[in-house]
């Protein structure tokens, strides 16, 4: 059976967009009103507001399940918006409150694939009806304002006044009957009006307006009635047959002319009370519409597909610019030089304003974490505060999907291993407050998000006794810098818990984060003093596509510096060059011995050039590192789009060695993008 109603699921991707914003709005008003202890008006009438939007939503959709859940919540909150003196268990409610957002959540994942069944959400209902129960004293649970009374809407209930003396007597009326299950049955009720357009030309119905406030009791009360026309009675009735929610369905005689003229009273009575919405309430929705107009929902995928077509003009923009059939011609190139240049300012503008739309700030990764931290206080039984810095900071739509794993490991870890127990806080002397702080901005062409917490912090001599145990040592304990110790929490398989529990203990977590930074060319650095906290600091390209660079030439290979890293280029002289008694070597610039890396040295390549009077220089500069590096001559200039490398070379350890990606040029050779930081730390 499908999940959805015939003709929704284009509606699907929509659903899920509007629902899961609305949930991460909800746990937001929660988190909030939770650490007030106090429910505002205008919270429990947004809360009230947002279980409502996802009941209708979810009930147009025929997810029957999401629907009921979320009537459950919506009749919790009018019994307490009803009456603000009601007494209840803000502990419990908040479990029900935050248990129901979640598995709305979950539901959300799972509907799209259809061999899921729908999940069962009763249990949970059972216990919010059960808690609505007891804030009412005990009483009989109020009718909902979508239920339905079995009896009365099996029984015609007085509607004669649907038909009018003169009319076609081949028009058809029929009752429709929704099954007490149905959340909303005005909204089911619409639908099928939609559907029934398509082979009937639908008259009149009652109640006549299925928008105005009323008609969820109206048609649970009395029934549906629908005056059409149609060809065919059998395909009508075979669609109320099919509807979701529709437990019966009959044709309604005509009444006979000595009912007509009882009948004629109520029905006068009945026309002018018709609940339609005035015109005036209609009119302050043309002004919305008008605003939304200025905001488009776009999916995604076309904004890479947009993304993935840039990129391969900025390749082609570049092949054909270096051509050397062009260069060969023998013609003058001022007219040529001139479309090139003004080709790649429009390219370049373009770029920036396909990356602005992808844009987003980094705080909508990082308000998740706040439900992450409450439950994990609330399981473990620490009072740890969240605070965020920086959270304004624009990055990439896809850096910010991706960021959502990591952070949740890193933030759990934080919380778990990182800050202590109240007692153990207090026995250690420390009088501030729990903290685990997250912070984002930018480095060069870099994101840095760091978590900070200012809790025990990492014993190295346990950390390297564990990795000893482990088998991960590669030399001797002393020869190990803290860097490499701290490094060990990220491997495959390490955890300095000695229990599993739900949050820790299997060693998997921070390993995953690792793998799945590194495939986009981001690192994970971790960094701890034992007794004042630790930090795990993530660092991610600003762009994951295209990236300036400056391409080099080392013996036969070419590599590509991007331009963010680089302060200046310059030929060196001999006595510029200084070299220790450790076999160091720098170069005097501006009065500072700056290091000097070799890239031929570095990557082991023959033939390159080792005269520093020969070589080019290039000054670079990332977070406190300077280095200077040298390569053989620069080549060109130029943008490049940014590949991971294959799968197969995963084992080579090729971001270790300080190579970040690669890339295709004009000319249709490979390039190597280098990761500055990283060669200067291995240096």
């Amino acid at each position: 059976m499908p999940k959805f109603e015939s003709g929704m699921e284009g509606m699907l991707d929509m659903f899920v967009f509007e629902t899961g914003d609305l949930l991460e709005k909800l746990d937001d008003i929660l988190m909030r009103t939770e650490q007030e202890d106090a429910i505002e008006t205008d919270d429990m009438n947004e809360i009230f507001r947002t279980m409502h939007t996802i009941k209708g939503s979810a009930a147009m959709m025929g997810l029957s399940n999401m629907s009921t859940l979320a009537h459950a919540v919506e009749d919790l909150f009018f019994i307490i918006r009803e009456d603000p003196t009601v007494t209840y268990d803000k502990a419990a409610l908040y479990e029900l409150l935050f248990a129901s957002s979640d598995n709305l959540k979950y539901e959300l994942e799972n509907i799209q694939d259809e061999s899921i069944p729908l999940t069962d959400f009763s249990e949970l209902e059972a216990k919010i009806h059960a808690f609505a129960e007891v804030m009412k004293g005990g009483s009989a649970p109020a009718a909902p304002a979508g239920g339905s009374d079995k009896e009365s809407a099996g029984e015609d209930f007085g509607y004669e006044g649907i038909f009018e003396d003169g009319e076609d007597e081949n028009i058809l009326t029929y009752k429709i009957v929704y099954s007490q299950a149905c959340a909303m049955p005005s909204m089911r009720a619409l639908v099928l009006m939609r559907a029934l357009g398509k082979i009937a030309k639908v008259t009149k119905t009652f109640p006549d307006d299925l928008d105005a406030d009323s008609a969820d009791d109206d048609i649970a009360k009395n029934g549906l009635y629908i005056k059409l026309t149609t060809g065919s009675a059998e395909k009508v009735e075979e669609l109320f047959g099919d509807a979701l929610n529709v437990e019966s369905f009959k044709k309604v005689e005509r009444p006979k002319k000595e009912q007509k003229a009882e009948a004629a009273a109520p029905a006068a009575e009945q026309k002018p009370q018709a609940p339609k919405p005035a015109p005036a309430k209609k009119a302050p929705k043309k002004a919305p519409e008008k605003h939304e107009q200025a905001m488009l929902s776009v999916k995604l995928d076309k904004l890479d597909r947009l993304l993935d077509l840039v990129a391969e003009i900025v390749i082609t923009e570049g092949s054909v610019i270096s051509s050397p059939d062009i260069r060969n011609a023998g013609t003058n190139f001022d007219r040529f030089n001139k479309s090139a240049r003004e080709l790649k300012k429009l390219t370049d503008e373009l770029q920036d304003v396909v990356m602005s739309i992808r844009m987003v700030p980094v705080s909508t990764a990082f308000q998740k974490m706040n439900r992450v931290v409450r439950d994990m206080n609330t399981k473990l039984g620490k009072n740890v505060t969240l605070t965020f810095v920086g959270q304004e900071t624009e990055v990439d739509k896809s850096i910010v999907d991706l960021l959502n794993d990591p952070l949740m490991h890193i933030v759990r870890n934080a919380v778990d291993h990182g800050i202590e127990m109240p007692e153990e806080r207090a026995a250690a002397g420390k009088t501030d407050p729990a903290t685990v702080t997250l912070s984002a901005g930018y480095d060069s062409s870099e994101v840095v998000i760091s978590c900070r917490d200012n809790g025990a912090g990492m014993d190295r001599n346990k950390i390297l006794a564990k990795a000893k145990k482990n088998g991960l040592l590669t030399k001797p304990e002393s020869e190990y810098t803290d860097k490499e110790v701290f490094n060990f929490v990220v491997a495959a398989g390490f955890s300095t818990n000695e229990q599993i529990t739900e949050y820790s203990g299997r060693g998997v977590g921070m390993d995953v984060v690792k793998q799945n930074l590194e495939k986009v060319g981001g690192k994970l650095i971790v960094d701890s003093v034992f007794g004042e906290g630790s930090t795990f600091t993530i660092r991610i390209p600003l762009s994951l596509s295209i990236v300036d660079v400056m391409s080099v030439d080392v013996g036969q290979t070419n590599f590509s510096i991007p331009i963010a890293s680089i302060n200046e280029a310059f030929s060196c002289t001999t006595d510029r060059y200084i070299k220790d008694s450790d076999g160091n070597e720098f170069i005097m610039q501006r009065g500072e011995a700056v290091p000097l890396i070799r890239l031929g040295r570095h990557f082991g390549i023959e033939n390159a050039v080792d005269d520093i009077t020969r070589g080019i220089m290039i000054e670079c500069e990332n977070v406190n590192n300077r280095a200077i590096l040298m390569a053989d001559r620069i080549t060109l200039d130029q943008q490049v789009v940014v590949k991971p490398f294959p799968a197969v070379l995963s084992d080579m350890k090729l971001k270790e060695a300080g190579m970040s990606g690669c890339s295709v040029l004009g000319d249709g050779s490979i390039t190597i993008i280098l990761d500055v930081q990283e060669i200067m730390n291995s240096n």
